[in-house]
């Protein structure tokens, strides 16, 4: 039987984690996932070079994620950008308000095995109710309401194909 995902929105501490979790960490790693656990996040902003310091002590420039989530930032690589590219294209803007899932894998690197960050090669779907939405939405009386409405949702629930057409439907008998 298949060991079932499950999806974290947040850091999580206990003696039943990986030990690194009680550090003050700046970044996000893989200790922060157990097996079978990935996180959801919403990146909320990016910025390009940021000065991050190595093990060793020397300082680097490079591009940083910072999630809506209370998670650490992530520090951005190649595997990882390219994988955000192939979601929602290459500039950055319009990276903020999306959702990525993040996961722990082992990766060879500089000579030996260890666990990296990845970015699952799909946009989340995250099932969610719709109905206090369109109740929302239909309690507009005008198309200014409507706009008024639908720009307070959550950026994922305006995504929602089943809630677009609703929107649309009541544009329609109001305008």
């Amino acid at each position: 039987m298949a060991e079932e995902t499950k999806i974290i929105t947040g850091k999580i501490k206990g003696s039943d984690r990986h030990w690194k979790n009680f550090l003050d960490k700046n970044y996000l790693g893989s200790h922060n996932l157990e097996r079978g656990e990935e996180m959801l996040l919403t990146i909320s902003r990016f910025v390009g070079e940021e000065q991050v310091q190595s093990a060793d002590g020397s300082k680097k420039l490079k591009p940083v994620l910072y999630f809506k989530e209370p998670v650490p930032k992530m520090i951005m690589n190649i595997t990882n950008g390219n994988t955000i590219t192939s979601l929602y294209g290459s500039h950055p803007d319009n990276w903020v308000g999306k959702q990525i899932q993040v996961f722990a894998t082992p990766v060879k690197a500089f000579g030996k095995t260890q666990d990296a960050l990845r970015i699952r090669d799909f946009v989340p779907r995250i099932k969610f109710d719709i109905t206090p939405y369109k109740i929302q939405l239909s309690e507009a009386n005008s198309l200014a309401e409507l706009k008024a409405i639908w720009v307070k949702l959550p950026v994922s629930v305006r995504e929602n194909q089943q809630l677009i057409l609703e929107k649309d439907k009541i544009k329609n008998i109001i305008s």
